[in-house]
C-alpha cells in the first residue's frame, strides 16, 4: 500500500516523439531511466504510459507519453530543457525528435488499493473545483468517497486522489483541472461506459465540480521502489 504521509506527492513528466524512427529505443533509455530513479533517495513507484488515442478521451489534448513517479520533495526535479539543446549522440537519437517537454506536480490526497493483480491501463479523470473554506473541505471529502466507490468496481485495482500543486520546477502550462483522479484498470470500459458516453458511477457529492478531461493510457511500465 502506497502511504501519502511517506510520498505525499506525484510528479508528472510529459512529452511527445514526433518521428517514430527510433521508438523502440527511446521506450528502452526511458525505462531503465524510471528505475535508475526509484533506486534513488526521495523516490516511490514510478510508472511509463503512451496515451490511448480514442472517442473516450476528452479535454484538451495532452503529450502522447508520461512518467508519473511517487516522490517526498517536488525539489527532487530540478532540470530544465538546455537552451540551445545539446548535441544529439548517436546512442541517444531519440532526442533529436523529443518535443513538447512538460511537467506538473500533485500532492496525493488518498490511495486506496483493492487488489495485488496490475492493470493494462490508466485512467485519469480531471475537475475543477474552485470553491474555499468549508465548501473545499466538504469537495475533497466527497471526492475522495467517489474516488473509493470507482474503486470498487470489477476491473479497477488501485486509485489515487491528487490535487495540483503549483511549483517552482513546472514546465509549460498547468492542467486543465485542479483535481484528478487517476486509475489503474483492465480496460477504459471498467471505468467508463462507451455506449451510454457516461461514467459508470455517477458524481453524488454536496458540490458538483466542473469537468475537465478524461484521458486514457496504455501502461507500459511500472517500477515498484527499489532499496
Amino acid at each position: 500500500m502506497l502511504d501519502p504521509k511517506v510520498f505525499p506527492y506525484m510528479c508528472f513528466v510529459r512529452f511527445d516523439l514526433i518521428c517514430k524512427e527510433f521508438d523502440a529505443q527511446f521506450n528502452v533509455y526511458f525505462d531503465d531511466h524510471i528505475r535508475e530513479l526509484a533506486a534513488r533517495k526521495g523516490y516511490g513507484p514510478a510508472w511509463r504510459t503512451s496515451e490511448m488515442r480514442g472517442a473516450d478521451n476528452e479535454g484538451l489534448f495532452e503529450q502522447e507519453y508520461q512518467q508519473i513517479y511517487t516522490i517526498n520533495d517536488p525539489e527532487l526535479f530540478q532540470s530544465f530543457p538546455h537552451k540551445p539543446q545539446p548535441a544529439v549522440t548517436e546512442k541517444i537519437p531519440f532526442r533529436r525528435d523529443m518535443t513538447n517537454w512538460g511537467r506538473v506536480f500533485y500532492r496525493l490526497l488518498s490511495f486506496t488499493e483493492k487488489d495485488v493483480r496490475p492493470g493494462r491501463c490508466l485512467a485519469r479523470m480531471e475537475v475543477s473545483f474552485k470553491g474555499s473554506g468549508a465548501k473545499l473541505k466538504q469537495f475533497e471529502s466527497d471526492h475522495e468517497k467517489h474516488v473509493r466507490r470507482i474503486a470498487k468496481l470489477p476491473g479497477v485495482h488501485r486509485a489515487w486522489q491528487l490535487k495540483f500543486l503549483p511549483h517552482k520546477n513546472q514546465i509549460l502550462e498547468s492542467p486543465a483541472g485542479n483535481y484528478m483522479a487517476m486509475f489503474e484498470v483492465d480496460a477504459p470500459e471498467n471505468i467508463f461506459d462507451p455506449s451510454l458516453n457516461a461514467d459508470r458511477i455517477a458524481w453524488e457529492g454536496k458540490y458538483a465540480p466542473e469537468f475537465a478531461g478524461r484521458h486514457f493510457a496504455k501502461l507500459r511500465c511500472f517500477t515498484p521502489r527499489i532499496d
